[in-house]
């Protein structure tokens, strides 16, 4: 169902903090589902970007399992994921590291699309320091992921959260409020194949239906509002993890690819983390 009232604030990074002041505050109010900044990064640099992931057969399930920093599943990874290898901490931490010894060489004549990010999410947040997460004994979390969505591949309805999805307690990035991420564009898919998010929270009941499968239907009964996050290369948007989003699998001629992080804040602490 769609909303008038439940539509991605489209802006630059000023027009969004004098509508928003606190704007992660303002998303996980879910106040407005998406915080979208166009051309946040060159366009060209993008391209040039894929062109090398590409020459690199960054693009292609044949190098899972060759390049250390590839991984394989329903989409191509490249970079270091929580989620994939957080079961292992010592095998993810040392994956880590390398992700950080690929990315300090990788935009080499680019602009580097990572720090585009983190610069952004510095300024929503001019009162809080932002860096990559870290464990109390300094070991350092992945500062961003490529994803590549080939075909029909995509993610079914769902929510992100450490603390209460994962349950990876153990880990520091567990230990925060609220959790977001932010979506760079490099590639974009066909309009169908963009993000959706719900106007709608990750409670037990809703937690009930996404293991089932059942969210899709539920939200269209219940008439839950939901909007797309339509998508160019350059394009910049945040929101917040914990309300229920899709990515649709479509048919593609080309890889969907974006660079992605998580990041966690909480009322109480004078600094974001941020990881994938």
């Amino acid at each position: 169902m769609t909303n008038p009232n439940w539509q991605p604030c489209v802006a630059d990074l000023d027009q969004i903090l004098q509508q928003y002041p606190q704007p992660l505050q303002a998303l996980a109010e879910r106040q407005t589902p998406a915080l979208v900044l166009r051309n946040a990064y060159n366009p060209e640099h993008c391209t040039g970007l894929m062109r090398r992931f590409a020459e690199r057969g960054y693009f292609s399930r044949e190098t899972v399992g060759v390049a250390s920093q590839l991984s394989g599943g329903p989409y191509l990874d490249l970079g270091t994921s929580l989620g994939r290898l957080g079961a292992d901490p010592e095998a993810f931490f040392a994956h880590a590291e390398q992700t950080h010894a690929l990315f300090a060489h990788l935009f080499d004549g680019f602009d580097d699309p990572v720090q585009t990010m983190y610069k952004a999410l510095a300024k929503l947040v001019l009162d809080k320091q932002v860096h990559t997460a870290c464990e109390p004994d300094g070991r350092r979390y992945g500062p961003a992921i490529f994803r590549i969505y080939h075909g029909q591949e995509g993610h079914k309805a769902h929510y992100d959260s450490v603390a209460r999805r994962s349950k990876k307690s153990e880990y520091a990035v567990a230990r925060f409020e609220h959790q977001f991420a932010a979506v760079l564009c490099l590639q974009s898919a066909e309009p169908d194949g963009e993000p959706f998010i719900y106007d709608c929270y990750a409670d037990d009941e809703i937690e009930t239906l996404l293991r089932a499968g059942e969210f899709e239907s539920y939200a269209q009964a219940q008439k839950i509002a939901r909007t797309q996050v339509l998508l160019e290369p350059g394009d910049l948007y945040f929101f917040y993890t914990e309300n229920i989003h899709a990515v649709p699998p479509v048919a593609r001629d080309s890889p969907r690819v974006v660079l992605a992080f998580f990041c966690a804040m909480a009322a109480d602490r004078d600094e974001i983390f941020v990881w994938s």
